[in-house]
């Protein structure tokens, strides 16, 4: 009777929220916080591999945030769980609701004791990207980016609008988010793009930035703000906007809003 429930059992439907499983099994050593941290840290360092060494370019990295799982089983659910984000994403391609599974865990359990940070709706940033690929008439290569850009799903949806010959560029505060964001734009195909950890309001701000990158293949770490190509458009926006803006004086429009006619006042330029 016992091996025929042990059989039943077996043979029951996978869970459909595997990541969140591994996830939140490997949370029970330390906070559910540090075991999502450190899976982006070693799924990050796992796609960026030296091919002279057959290691990861952060083998060092990959063996120190590891080191404090060594002595539990729990250390076998990392690589589960990158497999079964992998196979989550895939399924979710083409869904309305994007398939940005890292962002929607952050948001729905990490994120409400960390800042309360919730992030713009898949079906939102669709209407945005397409919004910019209406408003680009000339055959270019577009440059896109996003300030703030949470888990990068506004980028992922950019590039699907546009296509993957642009450029595409996120910033965030966050140093978690802005390692979801290369994660997700890298497994999401988006290359020739960079992320960078810093306040976009302060243009010289630098902690580190991510470039994603198809040859070579993988994520690289960019950790001095001269090396970071995005780091120079950011600070050079900047100083487009001082200069057009430091010989005028401001002046305030007292005409009723109803009453105005387009806005023509200067703006940052974006790039």
């Amino acid at each position: 009777m016992a091996s025929k429930k042990r059989m039943k059992a077996n043979t029951a439907a996978p869970s459909k929220h595997l990541f969140a499983e591994s996830i939140f099994s490997i949370g029970q050593l330390f906070s559910l916080f540090t075991a999502f941290d450190d899976f982006v840290t070693l799924a990050m360092a796992a796609c960026t591999q030296n091919l002279v060494t057959k290691k990861s370019w952060y083998e060092d990295e990959y063996l120190e945030t590891i080191a404090k799982y060594k002595d539990s089983e729990l250390r076998h659910e990392f690589p589960k769980a990158f497999a079964s984000l992998v196979i989550e994403m895939e399924e979710r391609f083409s869904s309305s609701a994007g398939n940005d599974v890292l962002g929607e865990f952050f948001e729905q359990h990490i994120s409400n004791g960390r800042n309360g940070q919730y992030f713009t709706p898949f079906p939102v940033c669709q209407f945005m990207a397409i919004a910019v690929q209406e408003n680009s008439s000339e055959k270019k290569t577009l440059r896109i980016v996003d300030p703030t850009c949470g888990s990068g799903r506004m980028l992922i949806a950019a590039s699907k609008a546009n296509g993957p010959g642009h450029e595409y560029y996120g910033i965030d505060i966050d140093r978690t988010c802005v390692k979801m964001t290369a994660l997700n734009l890298f497994l999401n195909g988006v290359f020739n793009s960079e992320v960078l950890c810093a306040n976009a309001l302060m243009p010289d701000d630098f902690v580190i930035a991510y470039r994603v990158s198809f040859l070579p293949l993988g994520i690289f770490k960019i950790e001095t703000k001269e090396d970071s190509r995005l780091w120079y458009l950011q600070k050079n926006s900047f100083e487009k906007g001082k200069k057009k803006s430091s010989s005028e004086s401001i002046i305030l429009d007292q005409t009723p809003f109803s009453e105005r006619k387009k806005d023509d006042s200067i703006q940052l330029d974006l790039f």
